[in-house]
């Protein structure tokens, strides 16, 4: 015959084994703020703007075609941001404390489609780095692009500037915490129940009918030591009476 739990003795379970799972949603949100505040290293973003724009001459009317042709060069400057000949020059700048891989993985290109602005997002644990690199990389790359395409249309929208009340992006702290909480109260209901599956106590009447098939036929209450207490004082005081009789 096939065990099963109704609501009522989940609900039970749930009462009994409130402890344990407070104590595991405790350990894991206390596991999680030691990561956060002790190992996790906070990461700052800085972000630049570029935009992709043919200069014409005066009173000249800018054509559909002309548009559309900086938009299909979008993607090959994004290319071009991250190749090796613009980030080893970053790298010198910055006096070698990252290499260009480094930079690499540190740079993300972004751009919208049928939009002719590239943004630079540079993502560090050094935020004035993160500002430093995002400069350095719109400067390099806005000089070599005249060499490299032998057309001159790129105009810096917005440079990278530190705040100084910059936050981190990341890791999400609050997040992360919400998180772990809930993944301590899976981990506490899944302990409830691998204990209550592998817990062959019999505790109530029912369980006596289901594992020994037998029919109950009485019950004796847990006796208490004030409960004998109790009884010896009233047995003493009922002697009493019978004795002054």
């Amino acid at each position: 015959m096939e065990e099963s739990l109704n609501v009522k003795q989940i609900w039970d379970l749930l009462k009994k084994n409130k402890w344990v799972i407070a104590l595991s949603m405790f350990v894991c949100a206390l596991l999680m703020s030691g990561y956060l505040f002790i190992f996790a290293t906070p990461i700052y973003q800085s972000e630049t703007q570029v935009l992709i724009n043919q200069s014409v001459p005066q009173n000249t009317i800018v054509q559909s075609q002309d548009v559309q042709a900086n938009l299909q060069l979008v993607n090959t400057y994004a290319s071009i941001i991250t190749s090796p000949r613009i980030l080893s020059q970053v790298s010198s700048k910055m006096d070698g404390t990252y290499s260009t891989k480094e930079l690499e993985q540190m740079i993300t290109i972004n751009s919208t489609s049928d939009s002719q602005v590239i943004k630079i997002d540079v993502e560090s644990a050094n935020a004035t780095d993160a500002v430093k690199i995002a400069n350095a990389t719109v400067d390099i790359f806005s000089k070599d692009i005249s060499k490299i395409m032998k057309i001159d249309n790129i105009y810096v929208l917005s440079e990278a500037t530190l705040d100084a009340n910059a936050a981190p992006i990341k890791p999400h702290k609050a997040l992360l915490m919400v998180v772990s909480i809930l993944l301590g109260l899976l981990l506490g209901i899944v302990i409830m129940f691998i204990r209550d599956l592998f817990d062959r106590s019999i505790k109530t009447a029912d369980d006596v009918e289901k594992t020994l098939g037998l029919p109950v036929l009485a019950l004796i209450s847990e006796i208490k030591d004030e409960d004998l207490v109790d009884s010896r004082a009233k047995r003493t005081k009922s002697n009493r009476k019978d004795s002054a009789q």
